[in-house]
């Protein structure tokens, strides 16, 4: 079974019930919220990673765009510059979306940064590098 490089980009605004078990396994984008943040910030506190990089982890992002594949696609810009070819050996091959819905245009998107594999599961939408 291959190993992949999981990043979990999560929009749900009430997700601080997912992050303990997501952070877990992956480094997780977190859409800021109110809640989310407070969730951040507890992690951050309780984990100590200090300058251990990209270990499991947790980064919060503002959510900038309205629609689900806007959303997306902004996250994954910054994704692909923290945990990309050019930022990380080895870069980031697989992620799971969280908090939007799995509709073509968000299939689009995976697929249009080279996320050619999509399932989705109860969990969210999963897109694999081939």
């Amino acid at each position: 079974m291959k190993f992949h490089n999981r990043v979990a980009l999560v929009f749900d605004e009430q997700a601080s019930r997912l992050l303990p078990p997501l952070a877990e396994r992956c480094h997780v984008w977190l859409v800021d919220s109110e809640e989310n943040t407070k969730a951040a910030q507890d992690y951050w506190k309780r984990s100590n990673l200090g300058e251990q990089g990209l270990a499991p982890g947790v980064t919060t992002f503002a959510r900038k765009a309205e629609f689900p594949e806007e959303a997306l696609d902004s996250v994954l810009e910054l994704v692909e510059d923290h945990h990309g070819e050019w930022a990380q050996d080895p870069p980031v091959d697989e992620v799971l979306v969280v908090g939007l819905p799995s509709t073509d245009a968000v299939l689009e998107v995976l697929r249009e940064w080279g996320f050619t594999e999509a399932q989705s599961s109860a969990e969210g939408v999963t897109g694999r590098r081939g």
